[in-house]
């Protein structure tokens, strides 16, 4: 039997899912995913950055960059202006189709933790062997990812263009409550305190 406190978390859900609906009436105020960004620290350059940006090229078929160190860190043998990582930013139609399969890797679960206010989330995954589609090559090796995705209103360009740029309202930022309800609508994804791989 649910008790006291988890029949009134549904009536709360229910609440903000008919708000959330209300408001997506107007398009303008309708979120969606704007992109999702793949992300590999290989902490060197050379063949390791090379099989990390070959492991991106795999999962996105789309070209990899590379990330320059930005400060030295001579712990780790890092100095500024070289190479040590590689990403891929997917968007449109084909970021939708990404994040449905990279959150199969979790059975579509999502850390709550994970939503920030600003309609940014992430997640990690230890071995991009557990992505659909992708097997294993010895010559490559197994890598650890880190997915970055944000959930944005139309209207948002005007933030970063060149010309006549200008501040957003923060009402028109989308919310973590929003978030997590547009994830939970349009991707099925659970949203969970604790993260494990279940393997079948």
């Amino acid at each position: 039997m649910p008790t006291e406190t988890q029949k009134a978390r549904v009536e709360q859900l229910k609440k903000q899912a008919q708000a959330f609906e209300e408001d997506w009436k107007n398009p303008m105020r309708k979120p969606y995913l704007e992109k999702v960004v793949l992300n590999i620290g290989a902490g060197t350059g050379g063949e390791e950055l090379e099989r990390a940006t070959q492991v991106l090229e795999d999962i996105t078929n789309q070209k990899a960059v590379r990330t320059i160190a930005t400060k030295s860190v001579k712990e780790w043998g890092i100095r500024q202006g070289v190479a040590i990582g590689t990403m891929v930013t997917i968007r449109g139609d084909r970021a939708e189709k990404l994040l449905k399969r990279l959150l199969i890797v979790y059975n579509n679960r999502v850390l709550r933790r994970s939503f920030d206010d600003r309609g940014n989330f992430s997640f990690g995954i230890d071995e991009h062997i557990s992505i659909p589609g992708i097997d294993y090559d010895n010559t490559i090796g197994i890598w650890g990812l880190n997915i970055s995705c944000r959930i944005v209103r139309k209207g948002m360009r005007v933030r970063e263009r060149r010309k006549k740029r200008t501040r957003i309202a923060k009402s028109h930022y989308v919310s973590r409550d929003e978030a997590q309800y547009f994830m939970r609508k349009f991707f099925k994804a659970k949203l969970v305190d604790r993260l494990e791989m279940e393997y079948i």
